[in-house]
């Protein structure tokens, strides 16, 4: 006959126990990598911060007014905005018409560009008159790639109009 062989382990330590061992070495990679995610966090981006983000909540019933009066004026903000790439400076054109589809003559057109990541980054270039009604230039390069926020606003008078969009830059190739 054939004798069973007997389970001599002895499960009383925990530390020898496999599923003990096991939970531990889960446990210690789950905190490790929470850890380096969290010091990454704090070192890499320090985030975007608004200095006066009570006055700027406070003034949002403005920005929707001048929002709804914008779109009364009926104004079009035209941008030929070509493929931006790092570094290369590229003709931004801009031609303004108004709720008849007719363009016309503004006082100042200026390009706003934000870095959303690095708010050094940040910069505006006036847009100039190319000499027909309503239309406008600049030259200009971005010299990172990767997201940007634009913002397009003109003035006449008291009056005053402007689109924003975001754009990504690509590698200058």
């Amino acid at each position: 006959m054939s004798q069973a062989k007997q389970d001599t382990r002895d499960w009383s330590v925990a530390w020898k126990n496999p599923f003990v061992v096991a939970w531990f070495v889960i446990l210690t990679i789950v905190l490790a990598v929470n850890f380096f995610m969290v010091s990454m966090a704090i070192i890499t981006n320090p985030g975007l911060v608004v200095d006066d983000f009570y006055e700027k909540g406070k003034n949002m019933e403005a920005v929707l007014i001048n929002r709804k009066r914008m779109e009364d004026m009926g104004w079009q903000l035209n941008v030929d905005l070509p493929l931006l790439k790092e570094g290369k400076d590229e003709t931004v054109k801009l031609t303004v018409l108004d709720k008849e589809n007719k363009p016309f003559d503004v006082d100042s057109a200026v390009l706003y560009y934000y870095r959303p990541s690095d708010k050094n980054m940040d910069g505006e270039v006036p847009l100039v008159s190319t000499g027909v009604t309503g239309q406008y230039e600049a030259k200009f390069h971005l010299p990172l790639k990767g997201k940007w926020d634009l913002l397009m606003e003109v003035h006449k008078g008291d009056l005053h109009y402007n689109i924003g969009r975001s754009i990504m830059v690509q590698d200058p190739e």
